[in-house]
């Protein structure tokens, strides 16, 4: 035992001095914010109520850093630290280049290279962190993005730092907050104890496949996903499992690059005594079971959802005259806002009708239906998606390009 410990060292420290196992500076970057605490401005430790910001899904806020600059972060329970993108805004700030990372995430492609800096100071309303590391990614020359206009929020707060509060989303109210004490909870809520591993947290669920075969396991809380719900092929593969056999192909981005994977509608999610019925998920790729099984922001901002981290408690409070519903891209395009205004095509999804249209990735849209595209959100266009309709896409280049979308049956419809 003794043989070994002195040779995991030895291995950590030539790690070190070679500053490239990027497993080993991952682990530092994980740990770097171990020791910090918030700083309250309030000795009442007022509970803050924040203005939020929904892009497709994805919840954010504004803080301030280091005094100055008011910033716009993604607030992701997937990620394990913090982390500062290359945005116009950012770029306006110097600092120190620390040891470095490479960054994986989503995707089946190269992981993404960034490093460790400091920042003097986090201030999230009244609240502050001082002497935070973050992780500094160039996210605008990623594989995340296809044209550097498309990075139109600052960074992200990780679990290093969401870890010392009480957070409650409630995108109807277009609110987040954040305290040191729990809420008290009410009859209609759904109370779930979560773990954490390896920077995430999980809760109990029962995910139905079909009349015959369920799993119960612990999944995934992933506020950074836009999607409902993600598992891997493993599962279904070693154990038999019967999945819906109407599927679509579909890809999704991320800090490692493209992901294709099929998606399909599962029956059934129990969390609790709430169950949900019809389940847009993401079936990815992989040799593990264990691995993809999350949670996204899709469905978790149909209700108002308390992460008691002090507590390890998930709370679910469903809205009193709201049921829960899947949207689906019926028209087969991903569409993002670029700074300028305008929606860029992500992604096309082969066969559905944005694919028969002849639509193009990187193609930018200038409106959707003669409405100018700088007026519509994402959200406003998954919405007009996930309807039946007919469709007038113009683009900068001076063309146009019709389609009709229809519901597509086993997987929009039964």
């Amino acid at each position: 035992m003794k043989i070994f410990l002195q040779l995991f060292a030895l291995i950590i420290i030539f790690c070190f001095a070679l500053s490239s196992c990027s497993i080993i500076n991952s682990l530092r970057m994980m740990n770097a914010n171990n020791e910090i605490k918030p700083i309250w401005k309030t000795a009442q430790h007022n509970k803050q109520i924040l203005t939020a910001y929904y892009i497709g899904e994805k919840p954010y806020i504004k803080l301030k850093v280091n005094q100055q600059h008011e910033l716009l972060f993604l607030i992701d329970t997937g990620a394990s630290f913090t982390m500062l993108f290359d945005t116009p805004e950012v770029s306006k700030m110097e600092f120190e280049k620390g040891f470095s990372l490479a960054v994986a995430g989503w995707g089946e492609g190269e992981n993404t290279p960034a490093y460790q800096t400091q920042l003097s100071e986090i201030e999230i309303s009244d609240i502050s962190f001082e002497k935070v590391d973050v992780a500094y990614i160039p996210i605008s020359t990623s594989q995340y993005y296809l044209r550097e206009e498309e990075a139109i929020f600052d960074g992200v707060i990780g679990h290093d730092l969401m870890k010392h509060f009480v957070w409650t989303f409630d995108k109807r109210n277009q609110t987040i907050s954040l305290s040191a004490r729990s809420s008290q909870t009410l009859e209609t809520d759904v109370v779930l104890p979560f773990k954490t591993s390896l920077s995430k947290i999980s809760i109990p669920s029962t995910v139905y496949f079909n009349e015959q075969d369920s799993i119960t396991r612990n999944i995934v809380i992933d506020t950074g996903s836009r999607h409902y719900m993600k598992m891997n092929t493993a599962y279904a593969h070693q154990n038999d499992i019967r999945l819906p056999s109407s599927s679509i192909s579909a890809a999704d981005f991320g800090l490692s690059g493209k992901a294709p994977h099929q998606r399909l509608t599962l029956p059934a999610l129990q969390l609790g005594d709430l169950t949900l019925r019809n389940i847009k998920t993401n079936i990815i790729k992989s040799n593990d079971e264990d691995d993809w099984w999350i949670l996204g922001s899709a469905l978790l901002n149909q209700f108002v959802t308390i992460i008691d981290y002090p507590n390890q408690q998930f709370i679910i409070r469903p809205y009193a005259d709201v049921e829960f519903k899947t949207l689906y891209n019926l028209a087969g395009l991903d569409l993002r806002k670029l700074r300028g205004g305008n929606l860029i095509v992500r992604y096309v999804y082969p066969k559905l009708p944005g694919d028969v249209a002849t639509i193009k990735a990187g193609d930018v849209v200038s409106s959707i239906n003669n409405k100018a595209s700088d007026t519509i959100s994402e959200e406003d266009w998954l919405l007009m998606a996930s309807k039946p309709r007919e469709f007038t896409l113009c683009f900068t280049t001076d063309t146009c390009k019709n389609f009709q979308t229809e519901e597509i049956k086993g997987y929009s419809v039964p």
